[in-house]
């Protein structure tokens, strides 16, 4: 087949549902292959049918039927994800709350983020009526703006749903009767091929929550008195009416298969058309109309009517409606098919979930791509006669009475083709026609929808290195898998159903392709867990432990500030003293970033030793000589860093502590690791060859307790090293030192000699001076990419600045770790130190820096001598996750493909209208009089209550669930709640609260030291003007 005009077809790459009798995609597909009825009573919930019923046909102010598709639970919701106040979740049209859920599970199963959506080119199509929710809220004397807005409006449902995502695209409400939801498929796809958008969301709602529509379809004779839709059957009486909730994702092909999407099936070409007069009146369907859609949309899609191998049905089981469908059916399908072929199958999901009127055609799609993507037709119900039209000479239809296993014609092999009819009462007819997803062999891995670098190639091993195979090339067993929620609760509930998952196994239970996918294909939320762990056995059970609320080893979990930001990163570099005989084995065997980097470093150290630092790092033999132990600990600093960064975690800024500024300029870009491998190799030389002598001790004191400690001998003794308020290093002559550490031994202070043989930091180093700028002479740093604090200057510097002159007092002048560190802390900016070594040396420095400031930190490490690389690394990048880091996971789990995730295990709560008939009238959401006498507020205690309680109440909620250091808007505050949170406080403190203020980022806390101030300043004035 060719396409009329040179187009990418439009992949379906995620679906969502919640219909009778199936409340997923998967429950959906099973109730059709098993061919049920999930039709039954009308539930009290919703009236009382025993008050309307009457079997007599066209009885009026009576219902006909007893009959109905439902789904449960449309009066729960969970407004907390969305960032909703509960006071507005009650005013909400239903229908919207539930485009809302469906929306979000719709986009996870196509593995789409908040954070890849925001701010992109992606349209929402939404089908939704108004009124019915309008109608009992107004009944129930609410008429304030949120009601209105919220609940009258068709197309607000598109509008909250791109306000939520932050989405670009077009957002259009549409309502065109039951054709809506399929016409909003062809609008979508449209905006795809004109470029409105790059990606489309289409979804719809139907909900039948009071008789009103029942009475005026049972009068007119249009709904089944036996409550069973029987398309295709000469005893067909009628419709029965359907609730139904149904999201697509919509993407040109290419894209998706760009970038590694799941295809349920592909769009080829849509078409939409009215009946006009063609029906005689315009409530009855027009054959003229429904045959000139039909051959549009397959001139639209490039594909002979003769080409159709099954057709999915308007179907709904009215006698006229029925006839004129399969009518203009056998006139276009019959169009160009050969004698002898295949006959078209018909068939309609009325007959297992009902007529569920604007959604019905997405209801419809989504059967046809679950056809396509299991090749199997499912049977259409409750057919004992079938309807003449099937048993016409040379009919091309056939009624699909049982399932069927497509098979392709062995003749003339094709794709399978599936054509979607949608019919409105209205007149408005739509038509989608669809085929099998591509065919394409499967990928070594699955890419995430976003570009991605260039993979690091294999390293070569040293010729003389004690290894077989390239470095970095050996598959690691140990995993790391991210998972979050907005509430601790739906974070336990994930946790059970991510393990059960595991259990399954297979490659959809595959370890690395859940964490792949969970880390690379799932948005994160402030409440985190990471786990660590080798194999499928052991992550179900770390993650039975979360869900049971124990959590185990391999566990990390907590919970971040909702709306807080990417924290800042701070890459740590400590001197020399953290290496061990065996670091970094497992890393250069197992990580190609890591190995792909120090091989650079080794390749730099060879132009500079002629040794290589690979071959000592796989050697048995310990590192000595701080000739070998600076350069061999540069090297391996450099190539975490690279590790870090290649997972995602990008320094904001770098911190080094004596050597380690070294590797803290070659990785904020001041020196390249050629010029890095020469100033580390050339004073380590200088260090190791003129016999500088002396030792360096570190104490358990501050600095002045420590200055005062050294005393007289001051001449031969300094503080080399201030490490935090309560650890310095002395530095200096040997001996004196030695009488220095017996002292403070003997007054009970702890003392450990640093495994060096020399005093850095100390005049000792100064004959160094001449050599060591004749040795740098030509050094010529650059400006940095990254900002640097110097522990030497105390300040951040400038990368121009770390010439040759720099790298002498480095090692003269003492390391002000201290200093550096407390004025990242004193900052107030939420920061992770990740501390770049080969065993955690500086941690401890940081958290006591930060306990002295009265606050806590996230210290995190890299390795830990003689523990497991890999999973140190990946514990570590699992709490830098945990407090809000933003790792690249396609390249944590590299190798993983997309697999299908547990769906957001929603915390829904009731948000309902009492009706009128019950004694509780109305949503009890009642304003306190504005002219009720002002409060009195003496002190910020009563202020910090006041505007809690306040709040709380307009956002209904309790006002201990109001976090003090959490937006308002975070809690669901918008301008019309402000409006009247402004109004409250203006009322009871007698003062101007402009409303940007509270829309702005303000929390409770913010906002009572804000009003506070004013206060203050209004009293001031008036005591001035006195």
């Amino acid at each position: 087949m060719s396409s009329r005009v040179e187009r990418d077809p439009v992949a379906i790459i995620g679906a969502a549902c919640r219909l009778p009798g199936a409340p997923d995609v998967d429950a959906f597909w099973e109730l059709l292959a098993e061919g049920r009825d999930a039709i039954g009573e009308i539930p009290r919930e919703r009236f009382d049918i025993d008050h309307w019923y009457d079997p007599v046909p066209r009885t009026a102010g009576r219902i006909v039927t007893r009959s109905g598709g439902f789904i449960g639970e449309v009066d729960k919701f969970d407004p907390a994800f969305f960032g909703i106040s509960r006071s507005e979740a009650a005013l909400i049209d239903v229908q919207q709350r539930l485009l809302l859920e469906s929306t979000w599970e719709a986009l996870e199963d196509a593995g789409q983020t908040a954070e890849g959506l925001a701010g992109s080119r992606t349209s929402v199509y939404a089908g939704c009526s108004a009124g019915t929710y309008w109608d009992l809220l107004r009944r129930n004397g609410q008429y304030d703006l949120h009601a209105i807005a919220a609940s009258n409006s068709g197309g607000a449902g598109a509008g909250r749903i791109g306000y939520h995502l932050d989405l670009r695209g077009p957002a259009i409400g549409i309502e065109a009767t039951c054709a809506t939801s399929l016409l909003a498929v062809h609008l979508a796809c449209q905006g795809l091929w004109s470029g409105d958008a790059d990606m489309a969301i289409v979804t719809s709602s139907n909900l039948l929550l009071t008789p009103d529509l029942y009475l005026s379809l049972s009068e007119a004779g249009m709904l089944s008195p036996t409550g069973k839709c029987r398309f295709g059957d000469t005893s067909a009486d009628g419709y029965v009416r359907s609730e139904a909730v149904v999201s697509v994702i919509l993407k040109p092909v290419s894209r998706a298969v760009a970038d590694g999407d799941k295809i349920y099936a592909t769009i080829l070409g849509s078409a939409t058309t009215s009946d006009g007069k063609s029906g005689g009146t315009w409530q009855m369907p027009g054959l003229e109309g429904q045959e000139a859609m039909l051959r549009g949309a397959y001139r639209d899609a490039g594909v002979s009517p003769a080409e159709v191998d099954y057709l999915e049905a308007h179907g709904p089981g009215t006698p006229a409606g029925d006839k004129v469908e399969l009518t203009a059916l056998s006139r276009v399908l019959g169009t160009g098919r050969e004698p002898g072929r295949r006959r078209c199958r018909v068939g309609s999901v009325k007959s297992n979930v009902g007529h569920s009127e604007i959604t019905a055609g997405l209801v419809g799609l989504l059967k046809a791509a679950l056809v396509l993507r299991n090749r199997t037709i499912p049977p259409t119900l409750h057919v004992q006669e079938q309807h003449a039209a099937f048993d016409a000479p040379g009919s091309p239809l056939e009624l699909a009475t049982r399932a069927t296993r497509w098979e392709e014609d062995e003749r003339d092999p094709k794709p399978m083709i599936v054509g979607v009819n949608s019919f409105g009462l209205s007149g408005v007819n739509a038509h989608a026609v669809l085929t099998e997803a591509p065919r394409l062999p499967a990928p070594a891995r699955v890419p995430v929808p976003v570009p991605l670098r260039a993979r690091v190639a294999p390293v070569p091993v040293p010729r003389t290195a004690p290894a077989s195979a390239p470095l970095g090339t050996r598959r690691r067993s140990d995993h790391l898998l991210p998972l979050s929620a907005r509430q601790a609760g739906a974070l336990d509930t994930l946790a059970g159903r991510y393990a059960d998952l595991l259990d399954t196994g297979g490659e959809a239970g595959d370890p690395l392709n859940v964490c792949f996918s969970a880390g690379a294909r799932r948005t994160h939320h402030e409440h985190r867990v990471a786990v660590v762990a080798s194999g499928g056995r052991e992550l179900a059970g770390a993650l039975r432990s979360v869900a049971a609320g124990t959590p185990g080893d391999g566990v990390l979990r907590r919970h971040r500030n909702a709306g807080a930001g990417r924290p800042r990163v701070v890459f740590v570099f400590p001197g020399q003293g953290a290496q061990w005989t065996g670091m970094a084995r497992e890393l250069l065997e197992e990580s190609p970033a890591f190995a792909s980097r120090m091989a650079e470093c080794d390749r730099a150290v060879r132009e500079e030793f002629g040794w290589s630092v690979i071959e000592r790092l796989l050697g048995d033999e310990p590192l000595e000589r701080v000739d070998e132990v600076q350069p061999v600990l540069w090297a391996v600093q450099v190539a975490l860093a690279a590790q870090w960064r290649h997972w995602g975690i990008e320094p904001d800024l770098v911190l080094g502590h004596s050597m380690g500024e070294v590797a803290a300029a070659t990785v904020c870009g001041a020196l390249t690791v050629r010029q890095a491998a020469s100033v580390i190799c050339r004073r380590s030389a200088l260090l190791n060859g003129t016999g500088v002598g002396g030792a360096m001790w570190a104490v358990q004191l501050g600095p002045d307790a420590a200055r005062r400690a050294i005393g007289a001998r001051g001449d031969k003794v300094c503080v080399g090293v201030i490490n935090s308020a309560s650890s310095t290093v002395l530095s200096g002559d040997r001996h004196a030192l030695t009488a220095v550490v017996e002292e403070l031994r003997a007054q009970g202070v702890y003392c450990r000699q640093v495994r060096v043989d020399y005093a850095s930091h100390a005049p000792q180093v100064e004959p160094l001076r001449p050599a060591l700028l004749d040795a740098l002479d030509g050094l010529r740093p650059a400006p940095g990419r990254v900002s640097l604090h110097s522990t030497t200057l105390d300040r951040v510097a400038d990368g121009t600045e770390l010439g040759a002159e720099y790298w002498m007092r480095n090692l003269r002048l003492p390391v002000r770790f201290a200093s550096a560190a407390r004025a990242l802390i004193e900052d107030g900016r939420d920061t992770v130190f990740i501390e770049i070594s080969p065993h955690p040396t500086l941690l401890w420095a940081i958290e006591d820096i930060a306990e002295s400031c009265g606050t806590e930190v996230a210290a995190i490490g890299s390795l830990s001598r003689g523990e497991p690389e890999t999973r140190s690394m990946l514990t570590g990048l699992g709490l830098a996750y945990v407090h809000g880091c933003a790792p690249r996971w396609d390249r944590v789990n590299e190798g993983g493909g997309f697999v299908d995730l547990p769906h957001y295990p929603w915390q829904r709560e009731r948000f309902w209208v009492t009706p009128p008939e019950e004694p509780d009238h109305g949503l009890q959401l009642v304003e306190r009089a504005a002219d009720a006498e002002p409060i009195q507020v003496q002190v910020a205690d009563d202020l910090a209550g006041l505007l809690r309680d306040q709040a709380a109440e307009i956002l209904g909620v309790a006002p201990g669930d109001l976090e003090p250091d959490v937006p308002l808007t975070v809690h669901g505050l918008d301008s019309l709640l402000a409006l009247r949170l402004r109004k409250r406080l203006e009322r009871d403190l007698d003062i101007l609260v402009p409303a940007r203020e509270l829309l702005g980022a303000a929390s409770l806390a913010e906002l009572t030291q804000r009003i506070e101030s004013r206060m203050q300043g209004e009293v001031a004035m008036a005591g001035g003007r006195h």
